[in-house]
């Protein structure tokens, strides 16, 4: 549920309660994805609530001159901005993923670049309309969050040994909400965050009724059964689909424990997912082994360069110039790095 704008809160909800399962979380996204996904968009069209049938696209936004976009975003295009039925910008999570797809360069540049960067890329797809006002008056209100988020005060769990704090978790949700709703209004606080808000007060009720001690098995069973009955019909769907999905990676899991080859992994996963998951997952192994073997080789070649005796600073960047050259995906460099470093 993490926006670029939210790493202050993804920091305290971390420290709050935790983390698992981001491999698993990545698994589903790419098991689930279609075939040939959109990579440039970032859109998120399932996520955006109610109103999306009456929504249209704005006009089809085309890549910003490179020159004016920060490395991260090169070669890519902006989300679209939906528009509805009287040509107003429709209040829909879409919008969101629009200003998202912009502030995750905000470590890159200035908050003036970022702000005009986003003013460009609102200006290419509804210059001169009354969205284009809408939209930058929506911008103007997600950043007022964002700095709210920011100045709020941190909220400490109590002492509860190894659990989890269901009423700190609890608590912090409905900050988040409240400082939502009061800088952003409830509409576009509801569109930019209800879906999730929804999911993390439900998750918070889950675990309430499957930590409670006084409950049997089948009495737990049945709360639960209840309780997702409450979720709209289309969340109760995406909640059938993780269950599904955590049991796929399960399978998967289990299989590539037993160290097959190649075809016996398609094979086998194919006879348990289907051959569409079992391309993926062959897929899958495939970069795995790719990207280890790159790595190795890598790491190599970085050795060579800290036997040489350098000093630290000149060894750094030899070894940073090494990593650019050999992987030129970011994400790749990224994760070469933390490997780099123990991580």
């Amino acid at each position: 549920m993490t926006r670029p704008a939210d790493a202050k809160k993804a920091v305290r909800n971390v420290a709050l309660f935790g983390i698992a399962g981001l491999a698993a979380v990545a698994a589903v996204v790419y098991l689930n994805a279609p075939a040939r996904a959109p990579r440039a968009s970032m859109q998120t069209a399932a996520a955006d609530g109610p109103g999306t049938s009456a929504a249209r696209a704005a006009p089809m936004p085309t890549a910003p001159n490179a020159a004016a976009l920060p490395v991260s975003l090169s070669g890519t295009v902006p989300p679209h901005l939906p528009l509805d039925a009287h040509g107003h910008l429709a209040k829909v999570r879409a919008v969101r993923d629009f200003f998202d797809y912009f502030l995750t360069t905000r470590n890159e540049v200035s908050a003036q670049a970022l702000d005009a960067l986003v003013r460009r890329g609102i200006a290419a797809q509804l210059d001169g309309t009354p969205a284009q006002r809408e939209a930058l008056d929506v911008w103007q209100r997600y950043q007022a969050y964002d700095q709210a988020l920011d100045h709020a005060s941190p909220l400490t769990p109590s002492s509860q040994g190894s659990g989890i704090d269901l009423d700190a978790m609890q608590a912090s949700v409905e900050q988040q909400a409240a400082l939502a709703s009061r800088t952003m209004g409830p509409e576009w606080s509801e569109a930019f965050f209800g879906a999730e808000w929804r999911h993390d007060f439900y998750e918070i009720a889950r675990l309430r009724i499957v930590n409670d001690r006084t409950l049997t098995e089948a009495q737990k069973a049945e709360r639960l059964q209840a309780l997702e009955q409450t979720l709209p019909p289309d969340e109760r769907a995406a909640l059938e689909r993780q269950r599904q999905a955590r049991a796929s990676i399960d399978a998967i899991a289990s299989l590539q424990k037993q160290g097959l080859s190649t075809d016996e992994l398609r094979a086998r996963v194919t006879q348990t997912l289907g051959p569409q998951a079992a391309e993926r997952v062959v897929q899958m192994q495939k970069q795995d082994d790719a990207w280890h073997a790159k790595y190795a080789d890598y790491a190599q070649q970085r050795a060579r360069i800290e036997a040489m005796g350098l000093p630290v600073a000149d060894r750094d960047a030899q070894i940073a110039q090494l990593r650019q050259r050999v992987f030129t995906n970011s994400s790749e460099a990224l994760r070469a790095a933390s490997l780099d470093k123990g991580g």
